[in-house]
């Protein structure tokens, strides 16, 4: 309209203070988004740098909780479409064997994903990542419970968190071995450490709270007693801590420094030998 003055919209910050906020305690800033001189354990955002982070809800829902299996199917589409882009790349593509293992570990025990696994090249599956999880893959199929938690101990943060999914499954896998071994009228008592080694938990409570959601009477506050017709599973088995698994593997670093880490640094205890 003559004589009035168009308002002029202003953009005092390029990410929300709220947001930066909210970032800074997540450690989900970028690096280039870090005021200088804040790269440590505790990096602060700088309101000239930090961009607001794009974000939105799955189409026809609400922002809120996420779903569980949205989110299996986006992550499976997501490892479909760049196994798509290696097939169809002529390469080398130096963290293919790492994506690969990851794929693996992701769908521990599928017959479909070990199957395309086994369709790639042998000098692509003899790399260390992908031969580790080929590893894990067998253990956990065999009911292999001591190898299966010492390899799953040597794994990276990101290949822990791939095969955290099925982490709960083996423990009650074993955990029901175990009932048929070794219940008895009268009952076997086992030490809650061995539990603790064995299925690598985050300690003595942890192994308690396990053995109790499985019908096992606890024998003092060391042992757990096998009692035949005891054992019992209800609902699905619970994930647990899994500090020593996947947590402890973090090591301080922000997610940005793993993902963008070499393979080697990735490592953690790798045993010598796979046998």
């Amino acid at each position: 309209m003559p004589g009035c003055e168009l308002p002029v919209a202003t953009c005092p910050d390029m990410c929300p203070a709220a947001e930066r906020a909210q970032r800074e305690k997540e450690r989900r800033l970028h690096r280039f988004e870090v005021a200088p001189g804040c790269l440590g354990d505790r990096p602060r955002a700088d309101p000239q740098r930090a961009v607001k982070e794009y974000s939105r809800p799955a189409a026809g829902t609400a922002r809120g909780p996420v779903d569980p299996g949205l989110l299996q199917a986006q992550v499976q589409e997501g490892f479909g479409s760049l196994r798509r882009c290696y097939a169809r790349g002529a390469g080398p593509h130096p963290r293919q064997a790492a994506f690969q293992g990851l794929f693996l570990l992701y769908n521990l025990g599928s017959v479909e994903a070990l199957h395309e696994v086994l369709q790639l090249p042998a000098t692509l599956r003899a790399c260390p990542p992908l031969r580790t999880a080929l590893a894990v893959d067998a253990a956990f199929r065999e009911g292999n419970t001591a190898r299966l938690f010492r390899l799953l101990r040597t794994l990276s943060y990101l290949a822990s968190c791939a095969v955290h999914g099925h982490v709960a499954h083996a423990r009650r896998g074993a955990l029901a071995r175990l009932a048929r071994a070794l219940s008895t009228p009268k009952g076997q008592t086992l030490p809650l450490d061995f539990l603790v080694h064995l299925l690598a938990l985050d300690g003595p409570k942890e192994a308690r709270d396990l053995c109790q959601a499985h019908g096992l009477p606890l024998d003092g506050e060391e042992g757990v007693m096998f009692l035949r017709g005891l054992y019992r599973e209800e609902g699905l088995p619970h994930a647990g801590t899994c500090n020593l698994l996947v947590d402890s593997k973090l090591r301080g670093r922000t997610l940005e420094e793993v993902v963008m880490a070499e393979e080697e640094d990735e490592v953690v205890d790798r045993p010598e030998s796979q046998a």
